[in-house]
């Protein structure tokens, strides 16, 4: 467990809504003021025709990836909540995050890469080398327009790669006064960023008198990824990269950063 206090420091929490209660729960516990501003809104798509439409949708599957906790949630939501799950089916996650959200839905088994949550450290798996994949049919859930980079590897290995793309990232709309009072109320102690778009969406929400005090404030991030990005976008202050890929990670992460 983490150690540590917060000691009434101001935490900038920019998960979506529905999964910052967990974290900012635990910010409070170590002592911590937790500010939830989502920097991304999740909107499912209007995806009636789906590929995951049908109890029967995944039967042909060898795997399923799941790219984030949103794709489970809305996959499990919208169409998986009555489907029948064969049992040779291997579900897969991206991350921890990604696998706690699996096991809300009772799904145990799951295969997980240590390290980074990333596509590349998921294709170190065993499992997907060429030797095991060659016509492997494997069916990717996530976000519309994410990243090519994991299907093109794994078809390269032989397999057969399908997508579902069952939700939108979107940009979300906030008053101007409750952006500027973020930074009028005193500079958070620290920021926690979960991925480069919303880390992108928290600059274009911040507006340019309070972007100065944006910059120099300490990141947690999930990865070496989400740190070149905020450099290239231009952060200046220190960072840390969270070493478990969820909410305990994070924290851990947060109390290494400013903890007391």
């Amino acid at each position: 467990m983490a150690t540590g206090r917060l000691n009434n420091k101001r935490i900038l929490v920019t998960r979506p809504q529905h999964q910052a209660a967990k974290l900012c729960a635990l910010i409070a516990t170590h002592g911590g003021q937790a500010i939830s501003f989502p920097s991304i809104a999740i909107q499912p798509v209007d995806a009636r025709n789906n590929i995951l439409a049908g109890n029967d949708a995944l039967s042909k599957y060898d795997f399923v990836i799941f790219i984030s906790r949103n794709a489970v949630k809305i996959a499990f939501d919208h169409y998986l909540h009555n489907a029948r799950l064969p049992r040779r089916l291997q579900f897969v996650a991206i991350g921890a995050g990604t696998k706690d959200a699996l096991a809300a839905f009772n799904i145990i088994d799951v295969l997980q890469p240590d390290g980074r949550a990333d596509s590349e450290t998921l294709l170190q798996l065993p499992a997907f080398q060429t030797e095991k994949l060659t016509g492997k049919k494997i069916l990717i859930i996530r976000g519309v327009g994410g990243r090519e980079y994991l299907a093109e590897n794994l078809s390269r290995r032989g397999a057969d790669v399908d997508y579902a793309e069952i939700y939108r990232r979107c940009l979300p709309k906030y008053e101007v006064k409750d952006t500027h009072k973020i930074w009028q109320d005193g500079q958070p102690a620290a920021i926690i960023v979960s991925s480069n778009e919303s880390l992108i969406n928290l600059v274009k929400l911040t507006l340019e008198i309070d972007k100065p005090q944006l910059f120099n404030t300490p990141l947690v991030l999930m990865s070496a990824r989400n740190d070149a990005v905020a450099k290239e976008w231009g952060f200046v202050a220190k960072t840390r990269i969270a070493t478990d890929k969820n909410d305990a990670g994070l924290l851990s992460a947060l109390l290494d950063l400013v903890g007391e």
